[in-house]
């Protein structure tokens, strides 16, 4: 059998300040020695790395089965990151990839600043949420993109996003909790190119819960989107549930 593997890089590192905010991201990759997933944590213009123990779902899934890529791994530690691999999968170039990120509680200090802590610690906060991170990627054309996985918030594409050129734009639904969610903007960018904040294009789903986002180019795509919910599911905790949610594929991929 083809040996694949899959090598998630993590440090033990993490900004504060609008933690809480940033996107969590999968890129993938090919080498030698198989498949690479890398998660991703931050935007393209601030990196701090994520970190392994708030990761507490990673798989992969075929037309054929779901691989679970927590249980039964090799973790190797390294001086700047920890290495996840994965020897029995054949991944073959159609495979959707997801994994769940738990952000945990954030509050904003009374002196502006942010900690990771709830208000039970801090009951002066000026704010306070709960932040957790749902990140797909497909590796190819044929990957099982219309999965819908059942997560709190996600992403799910209408038809195959590799196979999309430029010039066409691709129907996404936004689900929250199962259902279409309306009026929520999918922000598209490439995961790699720094862009400001004002600049990112976004594009507004509508009473269905579907975007339509045009394709830039041939190349890497990466579609975002933040829901915030208040009160917090744990109101003694934190004021504010933040979802997040993103898709990373790579459009005009050959077959």
């Amino acid at each position: 059998m083809k040996k694949t593997f899959l090598a998630l890089a993590v440090a033990v590192f993490a900004t504060p300040q609008l933690a809480a905010a940033h996107d969590v991201w999968l890129t993938i990759g090919r080498a030698e020695d198989g498949l690479h997933a890398i998660v991703n944590y931050g935007h393209p213009h601030d990196r701090p790395p994520a970190l392994a123990d708030k990761i507490f779902d990673f798989a992969a899934l075929t037309g054929e089965e779901r691989v679970d890529l927590m249980g039964g791994l090799t973790h190797k530690q390294t001086a700047a990151a920890i290495i996840v691999e994965s020897c029995g999968f054949n991944d073959r170039g159609h495979s959707l990839v997801a994994v769940s990120y738990d952000n945990g509680y954030w509050v904003k200090s009374p002196s502006g600043s942010y900690r990771n802590a709830t208000i039970r610690s801090v009951p002066d906060a000026q704010d306070s949420l709960w932040s957790v991170k749902f990140a797909k990627a497909i590796t190819g054309r044929g990957a099982p993109w219309g999965t819908v996985l059942g997560t709190p918030l996600e992403i799910v594409p209408l038809s195959d996003p590799a196979a999309a050129k430029p010039g066409d734009s691709l129907r996404v639904r936004v689900l929250f909790q199962g259902k279409p969610l309306a009026n929520i903007a999918v922000e598209r960018t490439d995961g790699t190119t720094p862009i400001k904040e004002e600049d990112i294009p976004r594009f507004m789903t509508d009473s269905d819960g579907i975007a339509s986002v045009p394709i830039a180019g041939n190349g890497p795509h990466l579609l975002a989107i933040d829901y915030k919910v208040s009160p917090s599911g744990t109101a003694s905790f934190a004021k504010t549930d933040l979802y997040n949610a993103t898709f990373a594929f790579t459009a005009g991929e050959r077959n």
